[in-house]
């Protein structure tokens, strides 16, 4: 019996000029194709000049609306330099209207919180901070809460200082900001009679100190004042 071949086993290779034949022929093809199909064809390739262009005109305009955001915020700073705080304070308010979303907006909001909580108007500078939701994902946010924690104890609101502070201790990044946010909540509970707890704050302080550290000393007084107290 004789085996049966593949059909790729018995197809004769093609000829150059075969070759150019279906080369023209597929080429024919997509011009009637395309002749049939040009409205759609048209469509499409307006389509993906305006998506360039629109994107193109998008990373422009974020560069710019950057660097505006940056200068405008560094006369702001300049506004502040010389005293002025009533004209900074407006000028950040028009400006988080007008850069809204961006870095430099997140950072005029910890400026304005903080003007606000400086002139006495803590509730004006909760409002601001609160209202801004920063967030503990980057410095800036853990800047803000900082502030926003102080802006609660000067109110009187022990427990959401107190919890604000020890989230920043939990969230920041570096040690001097940790020891910062928990001396702070210990302060905040001593402020409510609370020397346990503000005890162990302290000694959560004193533990992220080297033993030859001449600051841990301080810290170690602090530890033995509310221990006193509460003996």
């Amino acid at each position: 019996m004789s085996k049966r071949q593949h059909p790729s086993a018995r197809r004769k290779p093609q000829s150059a000029n075969e070759q150019d034949d279906a080369f023209v022929a597929g080429v024919i093809d997509f011009s009637e194709w395309a002749r049939q199909h040009r409205q759609m064809l048209t469509l499409l390739v307006i389509t993906g000049v305006i998506l360039v262009a629109g994107g193109l005109y998008y990373v422009n305009f974020q560069r710019t609306l950057r660097i505006q955001a940056v200068n405008l915020l560094e006369e702001i700073h300049q506004t502040i330099a010389i005293s002025a705080t009533e004209d900074a304070k407006a000028q950040l308010s028009s400006y988080l209207e007008s850069f809204e979303g961006t870095d430099q907006a997140r950072e005029a909001v910890i400026i304005l919180g903080r003007l606000h909580l400086e002139s006495g108007d803590a509730p004006v500078a909760i409002s601001v901070l609160e209202r801004a939701d920063l967030g503990f994902r980057d410095p800036i946010g853990v800047q803000g809460n900082s502030l926003l924690a102080r802006a609660y104890e000067n109110q009187g609101r022990w427990p959401e200082a107190e919890d604000t502070f020890l989230e920043v201790a939990d969230r920041a990044e570096f040690d001097f900001q940790i020891r910062g946010a928990l001396d702070s909540a210990a302060r905040v509970r001593r402020r409510q009679q609370d020397y346990i707890g503000a005890a162990e704050l302290y000694e959560r302080i004193i533990a992220t100190f080297e033993e030859n550290d001449p600051t841990r000393g301080l810290y170690q007084l602090r530890l033995a004042e509310v221990r006193e107290i509460q003996s």
